[in-house]
């Protein structure tokens, strides 16, 4: 009866624990028994013939795991970007929300609760969604962000649904990768123009207007200028469909700089429903950014334009475009041209508009004057929908979730119950009688939680503490003490952190705040996601990854240089980013520096070092001295940024690294092993797909013939050492980037901290550290267990109703 109890508790992934548990003290129980699993847990419903000495051994498949479930313990106090909301015209209960990495979510409930609809496509970077005005069951997607920040994420094309986002098909342009607007014809709904960006990182064809007339079924490119111009904006008149408007932006990005306007792209406009397109000049500047254009529903005479440039930033045309007029010069509506430039009009009122920006602004005379509204929730405001039939009401989309208005944006309820969060990096301590989990956010600072608590409603968000601010990345606690932090925010800045007392040192070997300068004029260089280390030596020991390697031995207070500059120290990739309309520095763009680090857990002193410009430097004497062995490793381009380095735990010869290209557009995953300290590498990328370029790899602590891979499409595991990787979704974690794994020391939990849709948790990972051939083959295996805890349920939260995330 024992045994059955610990299967049902351990493979439903606790369904019943908690009441269960509820009349028990806490305790800790060694419980000796095997777990009895049967072939159907792991989806296998018939005994399979054993093989026969002359066939080979059976392979492990996805489908073994596709029974089991990931534990999603959020956070979602804190949201992630969101890149567009659409709701139904006079149905409050039905709103879509895309965001950046962490897919399509849809309310029948005006937002009490939520369900993503997205989560097994080929991609979960939503671009822009629109809805079938006569139909809103039918839906249409445009994957990959086109918000181009360093951190963005990819798409593959266009997903249309006509269930209401039950079923979904690809309708191609998978070679877009980003899209940033799409329209549907107001009268008939076969009609649909798609805009898109095209790739970020480097010039490509597949981007710019295209339209169909079938449905999706063809594609026809219709307006293109050349490979490196894009559409950053597009909107249709309401009351003549034939009249189209389209912003074309050139955009490139590189790791050390981005480019962002030319002379060539601008506002244009067709006559002819998008067949042929003039460009629009009268009052407009040459030298133009991103752009947003919009219509203004009540008079489709009057149409704005929102700008990157040196000209003014809004414009107005009172006669469909053909002249503009600038009605404002205030740099606050588009503050970072290439990350908002977008606007939106009062459907009612064609002289109430809205900037969106790194903050909200209202305007009610037309764009000459504009006040903040929206002042109490987060920044960085990226969509707003408003509903046509009443625009008091209001949808608002930034950095750190979304948020609802009743009175036209004059106040706002904050709806926080969307794990959106995107992590860098995650760090799991070891508390009791749960361990805690930190982790670095994308523009919402360091949090930590509780991996489990007492409470019969679970992990809630006043369960979670903001340790640091800023753009959060690495984070450590002291061994002996989980509440002392090292956390980090952009630019090298290094905090240290005391839960109890609240107290918070920045102990930043930098002498002051890394931005507002070229890199270049700076003594130390860090990146915008530099790394923290702890020594698996010595827990007072920590390393911190600049342009050189600092070494602290007193947990953060003081630091030593261990290093040269480990980078090429290029003076080309260290100017100011940006430009040709406007340049700014926010440490995004700081390259040339360190960007993994780590110290062999086999032997004390044997550091690796992997940069951004695609050196890899080993020392084996703490420090005194470097070797770059990055020539040594085949097939891998030049200046390939290092995007993890994993030593092994079984000798301080062996260690794996994985190279990151995306950003030199080059999305190809890399992964290679050295079993004699550098000298030679072997390829291990194996069969892992095409897109999928890797952010972590991990060798397991109890099985080194075991690895995770974490990418940009998701978690990925060999069983033989990288020759064969498999999916690691299980039955519910959705394609999402994952850019930090661990095991957890104590209780062998696999964590993964993903961008875009929080942290995730398999509670106990033996199945999948044991499983073998061997073991696929038998009718019945009995797994070790760990130890169990028994604890009393504490009843402290009531009423706490279903607009919660839990």
């Amino acid at each position: 009866m024992r045994k059955w109890r610990c299967a049902r508790i351990r493979f439903t992934r606790f369904a019943g624990w908690r009441h269960f548990l509820a009349r028990f003290v806490i305790i800790s129980v060694s419980l000796s028994v095997g777990l009895s699993l049967a072939s159907r847990v792991f989806g296998e419903t018939a005994q399979q013939p054993r093989p026969t000495s002359d066939q080979a051994r059976p392979r492990i498949e996805p489908s073994l795991f596709e029974n089991l479930e990931w534990r999603n313990i959020g956070p979602a106090i804190m949201g992630g970007r969101t890149t567009d909301i659409e709701g139904v015209p006079g149905n409050p209960n039905i709103v879509y929300v895309a965001t950046a990495s962490g897919g399509l979510w849809k309310t029948t409930n005006g937002g009490v609760t939520w369900t993503p609809i997205f989560d097994r496509q080929g991609t979960i970077s939503i671009g822009d969604i629109a809805i079938d005005p006569r139909n809103p069951d039918v839906i249409w997607v445009g994957t990959g962000e086109s918000n181009t920040r360093n951190s963005v994420s990819f798409g593959d094309g266009v997903y249309k649904s006509t269930d209401g986002g039950k079923t979904w098909r690809h309708l191609g342009l998978r070679d877009t990768r980003h899209i940033s607007r799409i329209l549907i014809h107001p009268q008939n709904p076969d009609i649909v123009y798609v805009g898109a960006v095209g790739h970020a990182f480097g010039p490509n064809e597949e981007r710019g207007v295209f339209m169909t007339t079938d449905g999706g079924q063809t594609w026809q490119k219709v307006l293109y200028l050349d490979a490196q111009h894009g559409v950053s904006d597009m909107d249709i008149d309401p009351r003549n469909p034939n009249i189209l408007y389209a912003a074309m932006w050139h955009f490139e990005r590189k790791p050390w700089t981005h480019r962002s306007g030319s002379e060539t792209g601008g506002v244009f406009k067709s006559v002819d429903g998008g067949r042929t397109w003039k460009k629009l000049e009268r009052g407009l500047p040459k030298l133009l950014g991103r752009i947003g254009v919009k219509v203004a529903p009540s008079n489709p005479q009057i149409v704005y334009v929102i700008a990157e440039s040196k000209e003014g930033t809004l414009f107005r045309s009172e006669d469909r475009g053909e002249t503009f007029r600038e009605v404002s010069r205030d740099v606050r509506i588009v503050s970072r041209g290439f990350y908002y430039s977008d606007l939106r009009v009062d459907p009612w009122d064609e002289n109430r508009i809205y900037a969106i920006a790194s903050n909200l602004f209202v305007s009610i005379d037309g764009g000459r004057t504009f006040r903040r509204i929206s002042a109490r929730t987060h920044s960085d405001y990226h969509t707003l929908w408003i509903d046509p039939t009443n625009p008091y009401r209001m949808w608002q989309g930034q950095d750190g979730g979304i948020a609802v208005s009743y009175d036209r944006g004059e106040t706002w309820e904050y709806v926080n119950n969307i794990p959106l969060g995107q992590f860098y990096q995650i760090h799991a301590d070891n508390r009791l009688p749960f361990y805690w989990v930190s982790g670095g956010l994308q523009d919402n600072g360091t949090w930590v939680g509780p991996s489990r608590t007492r409470e019969p409603a679970g992990i809630l968000n006043d369960d979670w503490i903001m340790v640091s601010f800023g753009d959060g990345f690495h984070v450590i606690t002291h061994p002996d003490d989980p509440n002392l932090f090292l956390s980090e925010s952009q630019g090298g800045n290094l905090f240290r952190t005391d839960l109890r007392t609240r107290e918070q040192q920045n102990v930043s070997p930098q002498a002051r705040r890394n931005d507002g300068g070229p890199v270049g004029e700076l003594k130390y260089r860090f990146n915008w996601n530099a790394p923290i280390a702890l020594s698996p030596h010595d827990k007072n020991t920590v390393y911190y990854g600049g342009n050189v390697v600092f070494k602290s031995t007193d947990f953060g207070k003081t630091w030593q240089v261990i290093s040269p500059d480990l980078t090429t120290n290029d003076p080309q990739k260290q100017q100011a980013a940006g430009g040709p309309v406007w340049t700014e520095n926010t440490t995004a763009e700081y390259h040339c520096t360190i960007i993994s680090l780590a110290e062999s857990p086999a032997r004390a002193g044997v550091i690796w070092a992997g940069t951004d410009d695609g050196n890899l430097q080993v020392t084996r004497d703490g420090g005194k001295t470097w070797t770059n062995v990055i020539k040594n490793v085949p097939g891998v381009p030049p200046f390939s940024p290092v995007s993890h380095v994993e030593p092994s735990r079984t000798s301080p010869d062996v260690a794996y690294v994985a190279f990151d290209r995306h950003m030199l557009d080059d999305y190809r995953p890399y992964i290679f092993k050295t079993t004699d300290g550098g000298r030679t590498w072997t390829n291990i990328t194996g069969n892992l797909p095409e897109n999928a370029y890797v952010w972590v790899v991990r060798e397991d602590p109890k099985n080194p013939n075991l690895l995770y891979a974490g990418t940009e499409l998701g978690l990925y595991v060999s069983y033989t050492g990288g020759t064969n990787w498999i999916p690691l979704w299980m039955k519910n974690l959705p394609t999402v980037a994952v850019h930090d794994i661990l095991i957890h020391p104590r209780e062998n939990d696999l964590i993964l901290g993903t961008h875009g849709r929080s942290i995730w948790i398999f509670d106990d990972a033996t199945p999948i550290q044991q499983l073998s051939p061997e073991i696929v083959m038998s009718d019945v295996h009995l797994f070790d267990i760990r130890p169990a805890l028994r604890f009393t349920m504490r009843f402290a939260r009531y009423g706490i109703g279903n607009k919660v995330f839990t």
